[in-house]
């Protein structure tokens, strides 16, 4: 009788573990690698999303390069116009018989010296002989001004000084006199030192003055009269000689 029951207890245990395989062997089973992996349509679709987006990135940045260089251009003409526009607008100032009066310049290089100068338009630099260059009223020629600029290591101020005095002072020994440029001095820092005589000649004359810069030295002989008074004039121009 045991024997009989054993026998039928190890069937039911025999059917029951084989529908237990049977059922595992058929459930499907799917790893994380299965779930996750994309299906062909979906890489597909990616790999279009991600052209699409390189493509817009490369258009956003032509196009961003393309605004900055158009900026950059419209930024130098602007700055190319505005420094014409202030080349054509560049006045000096002077005074003259007590009254000021402000006219446009123009530029010129001197052929003997090499310097450059800003001088109303109605005077014309000419070079009157080696190392001594002229300055001339067109609409006068009684008023001119005579330009001497050496480098500094051929003469010193000091020199330049005594020659500018000793000759103001053989022209008119007993109407000479200094001028004062403290004001010039003090209103120009390129200008390094000034000094100024003036002879007086019945109606006309002659105005000395040394001029030193950085890198040369300046010798101004101003041809005036008393009617014209064009000292200033001239002492204005002869200081935008570099």
């Amino acid at each position: 009788m045991k024997k009989k029951i054993y026998q039928v207890g190890a069937v039911v245990i025999l059917s029951a573990f084989l529908a237990a395989c049977n059922t595992d062997t058929d459930e499907p089973t799917t790893s994380n690698a299965a779930k996750e992996e994309p299906t062909e349509t979906e890489q597909v679709q990616n790999e279009e999303q991600q052209e699409t987006n390189e493509t817009d990135e490369t258009i956003e940045s032509d196009d961003s390069s393309s605004d900055q260089k158009e900026e950059a251009t419209e930024t130098s003409e602007e700055t190319k116009a505005e420094q014409e526009d202030k080349a054509d607008n560049t006045t000096l100032t002077y005074i003259s018989n007590g009254q000021p009066f402000e006219e446009k310049v123009v530029t010129s290089t001197s052929d003997e010296m090499n310097y450059t100068i800003q001088h109303l338009e109605n005077y014309t630099l000419t070079s009157e002989e080696p190392g001594v260059d002229s300055l001339l009223n067109n609409a006068d020629e009684a008023t001119s001004m005579q330009i001497e600029v050496v480098k500094k290591e051929d003469v010193t101020f000091d020199q330049l000084k005594e020659s500018a005095k000793e000759t103001i002072s053989a022209i008119a020994p007993e109407s000479t006199k200094d001028l004062d440029l403290a004001s010039t001095l003090s209103e120009r820092e390129e200008i390094l030192n000034i000094v100024g005589y003036e002879a007086l000649l019945e109606d006309e004359k002659v105005v000395k003055v040394v001029i030193e810069r950085e890198n040369l030295f300046i010798t101004l002989t101003i041809y005036d009269n008393v009617q014209a008074d064009l000292t200033d004039a001239f002492l204005q121009m002869g200081l935008t000689i570099q």
